[in-house]
């Protein structure tokens, strides 16, 4: 098995250069994109990308039954120029199992809050401005979670040749130990992705794909179990830029409680990162 660093990849991303991207696409013609996936960009990325984050957190007991819930919102902004990622203007509401969601609460610890594409994001000194509690966790899976999008943008380069409607295994996504702070370690296996199709998103032709990754191990000491991940991402093919991408984790723990009590807890997310259709423009 490979043991990688995912963010040691992520230093190797290259960067998009200045943008030159065309304001309204030409939907004319959307048979011709289902040549390639994606086809080949006609306009450059725009370096700043803004993207309205949507977060939704469930805790359930064994059988399934909530416990508590989460709801967050947020502005995530990527600046491929510098490698650079911020945090704005982001909101919490959480309640119990029955309770309505209360008005959320602005996050103002996390206003600002910036940070590099490089090894940092797995090292527990990024965090040390937050408390060390429930909600120090839930931000590391924020930043973790903004990660994806660069994952999707590194598999682009394995899929741009992606059969329609066939799954196809991302290679360098096999069998990775991602080391996620002093959270614990999720290891990456089979990663695949299929293309679907193409739709309009923000005015452009998109490419829409679907990608799961099935029963990767969780070492969380004192805690064990499992995570299931799926979504879709859209693909603008004027820009290559991605327009859309959500992330659904069903997550299985056993935790070693006192003696020899041992506890089962699932976790169920539902996460969205959309660009806002004037970002950069």
């Amino acid at each position: 098995m490979r043991t990688i660093l995912m963010l040691t990849v992520l230093a190797g991303l290259a960067l998009a250069g200045p943008t030159g991207k065309t304001e309204n696409a030409d939907m004319s013609g959307l048979e011709a994109y289902l040549v390639s996936f994606p086809a080949s960009p006609t306009a450059d990325p725009d370096p700043v990308q803004v993207y309205e984050l949507t977060y939704s957190f469930h805790l359930r007991d064994v059988d399934g039954a909530p416990q508590t819930r989460t709801a967050v919102t947020g502005r995530y902004t990527r600046d491929t120029e510098n490698g650079r990622f911020r945090w704005n203007d982001v909101s919490i509401a959480g309640a119990g199992a029955d309770g309505e969601l209360p008005e959320p609460t602005p996050l103002t610890i996390m206003e600002d809050f910036e940070y590099g594409l490089s090894a940092e994001i797995a090292e527990e000194s990024l965090y040390e401005r937050f408390p060390k509690s429930d909600l120090k966790d839930l931000i590391k899976t924020m930043v973790w979670d903004g990660m994806m999008i660069e994952l999707v943008d590194m598999s682009l380069n394995e899929t741009d040749s992606l059969p329609l409607h066939e799954f196809s295994l991302v290679g360098s996504w096999e069998d990775v130990d991602v080391q996620m702070a002093d959270w614990g370690k999720l290891t990456m296996k089979d990663l695949r992705v299929k293309w679907s199709g193409v739709t309009v998103m923000h005015g452009e032709p998109c490419a829409v794909a679907f990608y799961m990754s099935f029963a990767n191990p969780v070492d969380a000491d004192p805690a064990r179990g499992r995570s299931c991940y799926w979504g879709q991402f859209w693909v603008s093919l004027v820009d290559r830029e991605i327009e859309c991408l959500t992330l659904n984790e069903d997550v299985v723990l056993e935790v070693a409680m006192l003696g020899d009590f041992k506890r089962i807890l699932n976790f169920q997310r539902e996460v969205e990162f959309e660009k806002h259709p004037q970002a950069g423009r």
